[in-house]
């Protein structure tokens, strides 16, 4: 019984489909289905059926799934021995948050390449719901967010601290005033994507309140949106570590009301049943060391 098809299994479930499966392991559709075939035949039994367009496991390929895991995690310790003390390789691939890369993990990413220079480091910036759904299908191996409900159910979730999110405006913002219910303010909300943790609260708040805007500035940057706002085309909602040194000098204010200073869970997410790489226990250390 071959490695290679019981690690094509296990991405068959965790990405859904044949096809995703084999975008995620850079085969073609073809190889899955022939190494799916093979394990099948080895087994003697059916580890697919079909419902409708989906194909679901068998209650057969539910017991092989657990054990398929087991087995690949024990492989993977079995091919780390005595990684530790030597030089770390691979690959590592990390999923954060846009404030925590732009502002508070990039010694945490210096100290690793010092530390491990031969690892391939691929980092990506994405939202909370992507940085979730990525970990669980294997998309990337470790994810670093603010928590929005991740599942637990095959997700292993660390706490890494929490931050302050704040209403910021420039000095010359002249609608202060969040607190009153039921005000129709004409002004606009400079804010990212629709799916960002602080832009769901925010507006969650604002439609308790019954506090209406004229208009949304949906962008893509950080740092564009806070150079918006203190342009006076709005204000935003931010981690006050985002805005120290635009608060320290008076080019960003913040609001008072209760939205502004509510504390945010910063978590680090892996897969439960994917073996912990020794470049992966580096960084959650250095993560560790760095947001705690």
């Amino acid at each position: 019984m071959e490695l290679k098809n019981l690690r094509t299994f296990q991405a068959v479930v965790d990405q859904g489909s044949y096809q995703k499966a084999a975008e995620y392991l850079g085969y073609t559709q073809s190889t899955i289905t022939v190494q799916i075939q093979q394990l099948e035949e080895e087994l003697g039994v059916p580890l697919f059926e079909r419902v409708g367009r989906r194909m679901v496991l068998t209650q057969v390929g539910e017991k092989a799934l657990e054990q398929t895991r087991d087995l690949l995690l024990a492989a993977g310790r079995l091919a780390a021995v005595g990684q530790k003390d030597s030089a770390l390789s691979g690959t590592l691939r990390i999923d954060m948050a846009e404030t925590l890369l732009c502002y508070k993990t990039q010694p945490v990413i210096q100290k690793f390449r010092k530390l491990a220079p031969q690892v391939r480091l691929i980092i990506r910036s994405r939202n909370c719901l992507d940085i979730a759904e990525n970990v669980r299908s294997g998309a990337c191996d470790l994810g670093v967010g603010y928590d929005m409900d991740w599942s637990r159910d095959v997700l292993e979730v660390e706490p890494m601290g929490e931050y302050e999110v704040i209403l910021l405006a420039s000095s010359e913002f002249c609608h202060p005033d969040f607190v009153t219910h039921n005000q129709r303010k004409p002004v606009s909300l400079v804010t990212d994507e629709p799916d960002s943790i602080f832009r769901r609260r925010l507006e969650e708040y604002l439609r308790e309140r019954n506090i209406t805007l004229d208009a949304t500035l949906e962008l893509w940057s950080i740092e564009t949106i806070k150079r918006c706002v203190m342009s006076n085309l709005g204000f935003t909602y931010l981690p006050r570590f985002a805005a120290q040194g635009e608060l320290a000098d008076g080019r960003l204010v913040e609001l008072i009301a209760p939205i502004s200073g509510v504390r945010f869970p910063t978590l680090c997410a892996r897969h439960k049943n994917r073996w912990v790489t020794p470049a992966m226990e580096l960084f959650m250390r250095l993560l560790r060391e760095t947001l705690n």
